[in-house]
């Protein structure tokens, strides 16, 4: 009943402050999402989602993408209103508020962890600013809080939010599984035994669940960006399953600030240490639930279940790892719920948890240092993630490129060029006119520079158009003969004699700088 009464007569300077708040988040998270320059992984689902003529024929064309269809639908539909690229900053805004909304006014958390949750770097940029998929599962399981105590659990509600969920990215599946897991211990560990209602609700979002799942993996696989997955060539794997458990903050590492990181890359030593310290705090924040079995096990096996993705199918990058910071938020206010007290008073827990929680609290603090510098490289040090929109701006002031094909190496560089410029994009690799990279072994893996620039007369003459170059490496700096890895396998070969040819054949017109979260700058030419 407290908790009833928390929610409902909170008092009313509770409640302003609480606006306060989100207002604060609402204007951080906005300025973040318009002055953050789109790369290539945001205008790339966009691209995929406004394919063919319907959404039966884009769900047709995107199958093996490598994401479920949620995103893509609701972008696809956004578009069909607003009729501009501007909708992915739109629709992951307004997917963003309405969580942060949740977060402050509905779940029931303690100040300490909504404040460091809400201004963590996952919640004002990764899943607000940045236009991805992963902001819409932190909204769908903060859903899934409050439909969790509503009286008997709605089997039919939670199995379709459970399903929803699995359909936002593949590493939401296996948050899926850790919600099932938590409400199965939850029904076998109580005491006294549940009703047989309780089992069959659970019963119901499972088979629910299951078909969500399907139907996710039904979407995603066969992929077709086939070496986009790790190369298990040679592997053990079952030493491969077992140093995902043993070493699982390996995989965790992005929830240090870049300031860490960058003492990580530079000293092995450090790597240790700080590999060691995010240990500690990963397994002590488990902790922090070691007084409710079931969501203890949850977390867990949550965790594992990321490692295990993250070493047998694809590395994590920090907007996958920060979804298990998301279950864990998630679980902390089911179970704030569950003490059927004030948050703010709950009674004293044992040594053992009060470690938990201070470790837990250690990492979402991580993760505001970390939002912080987000703040420092939009507004202050004015680094962009992608070059794109200057070269776009670069693009449109130059009349006599109005028309120009653009083609690049790496080839994703030219995927986020449909947000800023309507110019047509050529796929070196895979020797087609498209904006959308296709990660297969069936393209052209190894390139030299002369295959690069026999390419663009080819264009050339065929188009009858400029014909505009896009080069991540800095061709002034190399003077002799390498062959570079790009991307996952690709290889590019530079030699000081193809460097002068192309150097005599085109014009170098524009030379951008240095970027932070991204490698996407280049140095633009013009051929001849």
């Amino acid at each position: 009943m407290a908790v009833i009464v928390s929610v409902i007569d909170e008092p009313r300077s509770a409640k302003l402050g609480k606006a306060l708040i989100l207002m604060v988040w609402l204007a951080l998270a906005s300025a973040l999402c318009w002055s953050e320059t789109v790369w290539r992984d945001e205008v790339r689902a966009l691209s995929l989602a406004l394919q063919g003529d319907n959404f039966i024929d884009m769900l047709r064309r995107m199958h093996g993408e490598g994401h479920p269809a949620v995103w893509y639908i609701l972008l696809r539909a956004a578009h069909a209103v607003v009729g501009s690229p501007v909708v992915l900053k739109i629709v992951a805004l307004t997917i963003a508020a309405t969580a942060a909304y949740l977060l402050v006014f509905r779940l029931k958390l303690p100040l300490s962890i909504m404040l460091l949750s809400l201004f963590g770097s996952f919640s004002i940029f990764d899943y607000a600013a940045m236009s991805r998929n992963y902001g819409i599962s932190m909204l769908v399981i903060f859903l899934i809080v409050l439909s969790w105590e509503k009286g008997a659990r709605n089997g039919i509600l939670l199995g379709l939010l459970f399903a929803l969920l699995a359909n936002t990215n593949v590493h939401s599946v296996v948050l899926v599984g850790g919600f099932l897991a938590y409400w199965f211990f939850d029904l076998i560990l109580a005491r006294p035994r549940p009703p047989l209602t309780a089992y069959r609700a659970f019963a119901t979002a499972a088979a629910i669940a299951a078909v969500g799942i399907v139907l996710c993996f039904v979407t995603v696989y066969p992929t077709f960006n086939d070496t986009g997955q790790n190369d298990l060539s040679g592997e053990n794997f079952a030493l491969l399953v077992l140093r995902a458990f043993a070493l699982t903050s390996s995989h965790f590492m992005a929830f240090y600030p870049n300031s860490v990181l960058e003492l990580v890359v530079a000293y092995p030593l450090a790597a240790q240490i700080f590999a060691a310290l995010m240990s500690a705090l990963i397994y002590g924040s488990l902790l922090a639930l070691a007084n409710r079995w079931p969501a203890m096990i949850a977390a867990g096996l949550v965790l594992l279940g990321l490692s295990l993705l993250f070493t047998l199918v694809y590395p994590g990058g920090y907007r996958h790892q920060a979804l298990w910071l998301v279950f864990m938020i998630a679980i902390t206010a089911i179970e704030s719920q569950r003490d059927g007290a004030d948050v703010a008073g709950i009674e004293a827990v044992d040594g053992i948890v009060k470690f938990g929680r201070l470790c837990f609290l250690i990492l979402l603090a991580l993760q505001v240092v970390s939002g912080v510098e987000k703040v420092h490289q939009a507004f202050i040090a004015e680094i962009p993630l992608s070059r794109s929109k200057d070269l776009g701006a670069f693009i449109q002031s130059r009349p006599d490129l109005k028309d120009a094909v653009i083609m690049a190496d790496p080839d994703y560089l030219v995927e986020a060029l449909p947000y800023y410029v309507r110019n047509r994009t050529y796929l070196l690799r895979e020797e087609r006119f498209g904006a959308i990279v296709r990660y297969t072994r069936n393209a052209r893996l190894s390139l030299s520079l002369a295959d690069i620039l026999q390419t663009a007369h080819r264009l050339q003459q065929s188009e009858h158009v400029p014909v505009v170059i896009l080069l991540s490496q800095r061709l002034d700096q190399i003077t002799a003969p390498v062959s570079l890895r790009e991307s996952y396998v690709w290889r590019l070969s530079l030699t000081p004699e193809d460097i002068s040819a192309f150097q005599s054949a085109t014009s170098l017109v524009k030379r951008f700088g240095t970027v932070v979260g991204s490698d996407e700058t280049f140095d633009v030419y013009v051929l001849k």
